[in-house]
Parts: structure tokens; C-alpha cells; sequence
């Protein structure tokens, strides 16, 4: 589980925000592994965790039946095609990195509107192993504006390294 020292009381109502905005602009992302209930269901959850809770309680969510497909189609090496089962991590994996997302650009509005210009990475959730790329960047302070513009898009979040699978880092005032 995360530890997102600045998630609360004051921030939650950004990190909403956050969402709204992304809402209005068409950039949620939704799961290719959602079933058509996942599809309706994955913004009001992740709008609730915003609200009152966290990723781990979005995963929880998300794991219910009838929100994640079970099975997924895959290549094969021999490029041929077969099913497979999706992966029992899928709904926690998509929950962190999401949250994340949406809990840094939230965090993002909110130190605007404090006056604050830039955020610290850090270890938000400890791993057995780290990868080097985040390693690197820990302890770092990163400007807003360089923040939004690798968050806000959702095409562009996917290659950012803040909220990379299983990274386990974020920022922090």
C-alpha cells in the first residue's frame, strides 16, 4: 500500500478536481481489461477513493466480479494468438498507478494554490527490488508545470517514469 504523506483532508478535494479535469478533457483511462461494467463503474469508484479513501480501496473495488475481464487475448512468440488468464495483479497495478496519477496532480493544484512551485519525488511504497530509473530520480524536486505536462494527458503519463507499474514512488510538498 502506498504511503501518500500529503493525502488528506485538504488535498482530497484536488486530487477530485483532478479527476474532473481530466474528465472534462477526455483523458481518464480506462482499462483495455475492463469488462462494459468496468467501463461505468471505474469513474465513480476512482471519484470515491478521491474522496474518502485510497488505491488500495479502489483495487478492492475493482476486483469485485463483473469489473475486470478474466481472460485476455495475447501473441504468442510463434506469432501465433491464444487466451489467457489476466493477471490476479491487474486490478491493484491499475488502481496504484491511476491514484497515483491523480493524487500527484491533485497535489499539483494544491501547492499552487499554496504558493509552492515544485514537489519532491519519494519511496511512496517500499518493493523488494527497486528499479534504477526511479531510484534515480528520488529525492529530486520537480517543478509543477514539468509535473502536469508529463500527467495530464494520458498518453503521456504511460511514459512517465512518476507513475511507472510497480515504481512505487511519488511526490510529496
Amino acid at each position: 500500500m502506498f504511503n501518500f504523506e500529503n493525502l488528506n483532508e485538504d488535498t482530497r478535494p484536488y486530487v477530485l478536481k483532478a479527476i474532473e479535469n481530466a474528465e472534462n478533457t477526455n483523458n481518464i483511462y480506462c482499462s483495455a481489461r475492463f469488462t462494459e461494467r468496468g467501463k461505468e463503474e471505474y469513474l465513480p469508484l476512482l471519484k470515491e477513493a478521491a474522496k474518502d479513501h485510497n488505491e488500495h480501496w479502489l483495487a478492492y473495488s475493482l476486483e469485485s466480479p463483473g469489473i475486470m475481464k478474466e481472460h485476455e487475448g495475447a501473441s504468442t512468440r510463434s506469432g501465433g494468438y491464444t487466451i489467457k488468464h489476466v493477471p490476479h495483479t491487474a486490478a491493484q497495478t491499475f488502481s496504484e498507478g491511476q491514484f497515483n496519477r491523480f493524487y500527484i496532480l491533485g497535489l499539483c493544484l494544491y501547492a499552487r494554490n499554496i504558493g509552492v512551485d515544485s514537489l519532491q519525488v519519494y519511496r511512496a511504497k517500499e518493493s523488494m527490488s527497486h528499479r534504477a530509473e526511479s531510484d534515480s530520480i528520488i529525492g529530486n524536486q520537480i517543478l509543477i508545470e514539468d509535473i502536469e505536462s508529463q500527467l495530464l494527458e494520458t498518453r503521456s503519463s504511460f511514459s512517465s517514469e512518476l507513475v511507472k507499474p510497480n515504481s512505487g514512488i511519488s511526490v510529496k510538498l
